[in-house]
């Protein structure tokens, strides 16, 4: 029976994780492989938080390059997050022929290209299962179970501190700010939690499934990405009051050979299987041609589930070593969408004085661009001040936007309005 030997950088939340099971699960892995997972090296400058992994001293290192150059190690996982040391780790790892296990999904996104065109002349493998989603299997099922089909969509919940976030406001009827902080109480926010909740996270994650789906190279900086620090509670119970709830979606369109890749909070039929996607909890929807619609669910982040994703990759390139490498694609194939070009419902809300002829006038405005009304609420008067709800039919992005701006002006206008894609 062989050995794949095994270099771990960084014993942090997932690395500790990863380190634990590997050592608790060997008996499974070995026998699911046929070939024995030896961990030689951990490199981890927190003595203390490695050696309660259960390690002991002796293949403890301080230096990522005594894990990366050494003799007695095969693949190298990569688990310290970030785009600049994360990066010469993997680069080092690979000019010293190791494979490569990680789980950076900005680090693949911002800065992949390179690293993949050197696994590429090196013919090693960059395995990322744990990059997207924890321990749901979607790099496999779009790299194996699905490569048949021709995707036309992708609409993802891939952000589990965000949907923690959403699913309190929804069924707790609580503030954003108020739900932040417990999320943060309860480990699921970063005291800075700007790379989830402004989105950025759920784009990293996004740019990587449509490189995989479509066959594309994505540019990561030119992806439209907002997320849910601004949303209202009030526009949270209007929705559910038409029967939509609100979520954080990482959403890629294919119409002929353009490519829309967006990340932004959308309306969700409560029909749709993903509105049902709660708390920490991920959720995947694709379509394809031949397979229609696909449905992923699980755990997508935490140290467990993302320690099951980074094992099963331990698992691969135990059994096939470098055989059937696969990277990321570096040729554009699809051009990128304008978001003024994006055709969807919308869902608006203006706060407007209580005078006759307003709604007539928004009607109006939204009409001279091609924007037809689906349904229109007016809510009671509350200080002399309505909020005015408005559906849509499809329309393209910037009509709606264009006619926003000229309704904002109106001199019986209150505020910004606020608008929201619906996606069903």
């Amino acid at each position: 029976m062989g050995i794949c030997k095994i270099g771990i950088v960084g014993a942090g939340t997932v690395g500790g994780g990863v380190i634990q099971a590997l050592l608790k699960r060997n008996d499974i892995l070995q026998k699911r492989s046929g070939v024995e997972l030896k961990l030689t090296k951990v490199a981890e400058p927190i003595r203390e938080r490695a050696l309660e992994t259960g390690i002991t001293e002796d293949i403890l290192v301080n230096d990522y390059t005594q894990v990366t150059r050494a003799n007695d190690v095969d693949v190298v996982v990569e688990l310290i997050g970030g785009t600049t040391l994360a990066y010469q780790v993997v680069e080092d790892a690979l000019l010293h022929g190791k494979a490569v296990v990680t789980a950076n999904k900005a680090l693949l996104a911002e800065r992949g290209e390179p690293l993949f065109k050197l696994a590429q002349e090196k013919g090693l493998p960059i395995r990322f299962e744990a990059s997207v989603a924890g321990a749901i299997p979607i790099i496999l099922a779009l790299r194996e179970g699905l490569n048949a089909n021709e995707f036309t969509s992708i609409l993802g919940i891939v952000n589990g501190t965000c949907n923690y976030i959403l699913t309190n406001m929804i069924n707790q009827g609580r503030e954003y700010a108020d739900c932040l902080k417990e999320a943060q109480q309860l480990g699921f926010a970063e005291a800075n939690p700007i790379t989830d909740v402004g989105g950025y996270d759920s784009g990293h994650k996004l740019a990587i499934l449509a490189e995989m789906a479509f066959d594309t190279k994505i540019d990561y900086s030119s992806m439209h990405i907002s997320g849910i620090d601004n949303i209202d509670l009030q526009d949270v119970a209007f929705a559910q009051q038409l029967g939509y709830t609100i979520k954080l979606l990482a959403v890629a369109r294919k119409k002929e050979n353009t490519l829309f890749l967006s990340v932004h909070p959308s309306l969700l039929a409560k029909s749709h299987p993903l509105a049902a996607v709660s708390d920490s909890m991920n959720g995947i929807a694709l379509m394809s041609d031949l397979a229609k619609e696909s449905m992923f669910y699980g755990r997508g982040a935490g140290r467990y589930p993302t320690a099951s994703a980074v094992l099963s990759d331990l698992v691969a390139q135990a059994k096939w070593g470098n055989k059937g490498c696969w990277y990321l694609p570096s040729v554009e194939v699809f051009q990128t969408g304008k978001m003024s070009d994006y055709e969807t419902r919308f869902y608006l809300r203006f706060d407007v004085e209580d005078k006759p002829n307003v709604l007539a006038k928004i009607a109006t405005e939204l009409g001279q661009r091609g924007v037809s009304i689906a349904s229109v609420q007016q809510h009671e008067n509350a200080n002399g001040c309505v909020p005015v709800i408005v559906t849509t039919h499809y329309a393209k992005e910037g009509d709606v936007k264009s006619a926003l701006e000229a309704i904002e002006k109106m001199p019986a206008t209150k505020g910004k309005p606020v608008f929201y894609r619906i996606e069903c």
